[in-house]
Formats: C-alpha cells, sequence, structure tokens
C-alpha cells in the first residue's frame, strides 16, 4: 500500500529521525504510523493551549492577590531587599527578571513582574515548603481555589494533598507541551490528564474558566485518534 505522505523523506528531514524515534510503541511501527502519531500529538497540543493559558494566567494573580492579603500589596518588591515568604532559589529568580525588567523599564511595575515570572515560580509556592507561612495560613488556600468543592472531593482537610501534586503534573505536562515533546502517551492517560487540569482551573474561578469554553476543543479532537492509539 503507498504511504499517504508524499516526500516522507523530506518531512522526516524537517521533524528529525530522533524526534520520530519516541512516537515509536511497536517494532512494527512504520514511517507513515509515526507521523500520524506525530501530527496527533501537536493537534492534541493545540488543544490543551487556552485551557494551559487560562489557568496559568488565573493562578498566578490568585496567588500573588493570596499573598497580599498576608504581606501587603507590595510584598514582591519587599521581597527583593529582605526575603521573608520566599524560598532561597524563588528570591534569586524574582531578582533576576526584576532586574532584567529593570533595563527596559524606567518603572517596573508589579505586574510586570507577576506577568515575567514563570509558570513554574507560582506552582513551586504551592510546595509543601510554603504550607506553614501561606497556605495553612485562615482563608488562603479559599482565596486561590475559591471554587474547589465544587469540582475535587477530598476525603481530608488537608486539600493541598489533592491541588499540589495535580499542579506539579500540569507543570510537566506544560512544559512538554510547549517544548514540542509527545504527550499522547502520557501515563495518566491525556484524557485523564485534559480532566484534572480542566478541573483545576475551574476550581481557581469557574466565571473566567467559562469565558473560554467555546475555545475547548479536546473533545472533538481526541475522537480523531490514529487507530494505532486505540
Amino acid at each position: 500500500m503507498d504511504c499517504k505522505y508524499k516526500n516522507i523523506s523530506n518531512i522526516v528531514e524537517n521533524i528529525s529521525p530522533d524526534r520520530l524515534s519516541s512516537y515509536k510503541f511497536n517494532d512494527s511501527d512504520d514511517m507513515e504510523v509515526l507521523l500520524s502519531r506525530y501530527i496527533f500529538n501537536v493537534e492534541v497540543s493545540e488543544s490543551f493551549y487556552p485551557v494551559l493559558s487560562a489557568l496559568e494566567i488565573s493562578l498566578r494573580n490568585r496567588l500573588y492577590n493570596a499573598v497580599a492579603m498576608l504581606k501587603g500589596d507590595n510584598w514582591l518588591l519587599n521581597e527583593i531587599e529582605q526575603q521573608e515568604v520566599l524560598s532561597q532559589n524563588a528570591c534569586k529568580i524574582l531578582i533576576d527578571v526584576y532586574d532584567k525588567l529593570n533595563i527596559k523599564y524606567d518603572n517596573v511595575s508589579i505586574g510586570a513582574i507577576i506577568a515575567d515570572l514563570t509558570f513554574g515560580f507560582w506552582i513551586n509556592l504551592c510546595k509543601k515548603s510554603y504550607k506553614n507561612t501561606l497556605w495553612d495560613k485562615q482563608g488562603f488556600f479559599e482565596s486561590v481555589f475559591p471554587n474547589f468543592d465544587n469540582h475535587f472531593k477530598c476525603s481530608s482537610l488537608d486539600k493541598t494533598k489533592v491541588i499540589f501534586p495535580l499542579l506539579k503534573d500540569i507543570l510537566r505536562l506544560r512544559n512538554r507541551i510547549f517544548h514540542h515533546e509527545i504527550i499522547i502517551n502520557n501515563k495518566n492517560g491525556i484524557e485523564n490528564c485534559y480532566i484534572q487540569t480542566k478541573k483545576v482551573l475551574y476550581s481557581l474561578s469557574e466565571d473566567y474558566a467559562k469565558l473560554f469554553e467555546k475555545s475547548f476543543r479536546f473533545d472533538s479532537i481526541i475522537k480523531q485518534k490514529p487507530q494505532q492509539l486505540h
């Protein structure tokens, strides 16, 4: 049977054999199968963008505001002068971001700092090491995830045991997507990954999440799964 992809050697040259090799699940998989999986992976990755983008923006702003209720609106700038909240590594990241922005702008706004700090920076504020200083404070969790109870069941009083591992998984998935790596073979199942990511977004703000519902295309994309993945 003829391969449906024309000039297949030229296509492979653009992707690279090494990258395509990660799509080989069985010894019998030929190049046509690998390319089908590769294309499907790009489409699935694209379908994650709206929910990941919305989640990242919402999480960083809700976290900033939650800490601001404890430490004041200028807490990020204060951390540069005197480390109180952040770990040593996080503080260094913050200072590097501030110094970079300070070269570009006469007055560095807090909004610019918030936007320039990486998703990983904000996710790392959701670590056990911050429980005593942040997450165990009354009302802190609820101020970040006000709709948590509508989307998650938690047998423990410590809701961070549910959300923290999910955020770590989301960060890993997000980084794989943005580095154009394979995600369709995720050990947790890519469908489950999407469901959990969406639930975290909705737990941050249902009203905000609903703004993007028309752009949520994952369910229609996943139905186009190549036969080799069924």
